[in-house]
Order: C-alpha cells, then sequence, then structure tokens
C-alpha cells in the first residue's frame, strides 16, 4: 500500500477537541466508536485499551490513534491515575486512505516515539498554554499546534517504518541471536514493569511478529512465556523466603491482579501460592 502524503495542499482537517483528560478505574467508559478520528497521547499512568477487539498494555510515552468506525474501550487498573491529551480531527483527506483516516486500517494503533517526545510535549504544551490565556486568535495558534502535531507524529510513524523494513532487510542469521540476548536481558532485568511484546518490539523498532519468530527459534518459547516463567520462579523465591503477603509477591513480580497470579502460579507449579506458603512454613517449623 503506497505511503499516505501529507502536505500543506491537502492537509486541513477541522480540529474538534484538544485538552488534557485525567481518568482513573471509576472514569470507565464501555466500547464504543466515532465517526471521527481521535488522537491520545499518554502523559502518566498505565492501563489496557481494547482496540478492534485486540488488547494493548499502554503506558506513559504511548500515543494511540483510533480511526473512525474502530471499537475502543479503556480499562484502568484500581487505583491507577491516568493523564492523557486527547484531540479529535474531522475532515481528513489522504491519498490511498478512507475518509477521515489518519493512519492505515492495518497499522498499529499503539506506538511509541521516544526521539520526539521533546517537541510532541512542547507541541501539547503550546495548546494548553493558549487555552488557559484565551487571547485573540487563540484558535488559530491551537489549530496551528495541533497540525504541527500530527505532522510530526506522521513524521515519526513514517521513520520507523522505514527504519523496520531497513532492519528486516539487513538483519543477518548471526545478528538474530544478538536481538534475543539483548530481549533476554530486557525481560530479566524489568520483568517487575508492565511488559507486552508490542512494548518491547517498538523500543527495538522490530515488528511484534518477528520478534516472537526468531525468539523461538533460539529459545524454543515465545518472549510472553519466558516472561512468565522468570515472574513465577522470582514469586517462588518470594514465598520460600519469608512471610510476604501473596498480593505483594504478585506485584513485586509484575501482576497487579493477585488473582489472576494465583491462577498462574497453580498451572504453572501445581499448587496454589498459599501453599506455598504453608508448606515453606512447615519445614522452618
Amino acid at each position: 500500500m503506497c505511503k499516505p502524503e501529507i502536505c500543506a495542499e491537502n492537509f486541513n482537517p477541522t480540529l474538534l477537541y484538544a485538552y488534557i483528560n485525567m481518568v482513573n478505574s471509576e472514569s470507565h467508559v464501555t466500547l464504543h466508536t466515532h465517526d471521527y478520528t481521535e488522537v491520545k497521547i499518554v502523559l502518566s499512568g498505565y492501563f489496557k485499551y481494547i482496540i478492534d477487539d485486540k488488547l494493548y498494555e499502554v503506558a506513559k510515552g504511548n500515543i494511540i490513534i483510533i480511526n473512525p468506525g474502530v471499537q475502543h474501550e479503556k480499562i484502568i487498573p484500581s487505583g491507577v491515575k491516568v493523564e492523557e491529551f486527547n484531540y479529535g480531527l474531522t475532515n481528513i483527506h489522504f491519498k490511498e486512505l478512507p475518509e477521515n483516516f489518519l493512519i492505515e486500517p492495518s497499522s498499529l494503533p499503539v506506538f511509541t516515539l521516544p526521539l520526539y517526545q521533546p517537541e510532541i510535549i512542547k507541541c501539547i504544551n503550546e495548546t494548553i498554554n493558549e487555552q488557559e490565556k484565551n487571547e485573540p486568535y487563540c484558535d488559530l495558534f491551537i489549530k496551528s499546534s495541533i497540525m504541527k502535531l500530527t505532522a510530526l507524529l506522521h513524521r515519526g510513524m513514517t521513520a520507523n517504518k522505514e527504519r523496520t523494513e531497513k532492519t528486516r532487510l539487513d538483519i543477518q542469521t548471526s545478528e538474530k541471536t544478538n536481538i534475543v540476548n539483548d530481549i533476554l536481558e530486557y525481560l530479566s532485568t524489568n520483568y517487575m514493569e508492565q511488559i507486552s511484546l508490542y512494548r518491547i518490539a517498538h523500543n527495538m523498532y522490530l515488528s511484534p511478529v518477528y520478534i516472537s519468530k526468531i525468539f523461538k527459534e533460539e529459545t524454543g518459547e515465545s518472549p510472553i512465556n519466558h516472561l512468565i516463567r522468570i515472574r513465577l520462579t522470582k514469586a517462588r523465591e518470594l514465598l520460600m523466603s519469608g512471610n510476604m503477603p501473596i498480593k505483594t509477591v504478585a506485584r513485586s513480580v509484575g501482576y497487579e491482579d493477585a488473582f489472576y497470579f494465583s491462577k498462574l502460579y497453580k498451572k504453572y507449579y501445581g499448587i496454589p501460592p498459599s501453599m506455598e506458603k504453608r508448606s515453606n512454613a512447615a519445614d522452618i517449623i
């Protein structure tokens, strides 16, 4: 598919809104769609997003683009506060794209652009400052900042796509081992954090499918299964080394949901973590 084109002659969208949104688990909105494109830039917090029946783990620094007609729903863990910058656009016309679409239908809706982060934040601050000042012609300045922000997002996505394609072409068999070793080190060091295959892929400028493929070829398991094994091994060490509550153990190894952690632990070891604790206490006595 041809790359969408952005230039001054064909890019003059209608800005519907732009604002900072503060939400938590009580701000839950059910599955819904829009007839316009919505852009979200996460400034703090973490949550899960269901987009077209696919689950994405989202955190600070992530950018989300929801095309018209795409079903989406945000799921925020209890106690977590999320700050995000939202804006909506319509009257968008790009070559090779459906009406009002900002990205290709096949593109990942959640991504990061670390190299462009300072410029993105600058555009957001300019928008908010103009809204707060509310001086004459502020609407023009706001639209200008949003158009610049949107162009930055496309520039970053294009650079990522070109970098990914180049990496796919240049990568040799010997380099696969280096990539897998980098992933292994990352998982071993950051297992307690919110990790997803998409996050690993974006950080390495590779596709999730490619990373999963070469990781399994080298290790015999998927990156996520390896992460689960690391987490549960660490959890067992914690359970057998003291009287740490199961909920605390779960959070220490990257699981906010203690019930889910317990089910996973039992499936992996054959006994629930509570029994592991009791067995260990009996051994000490």
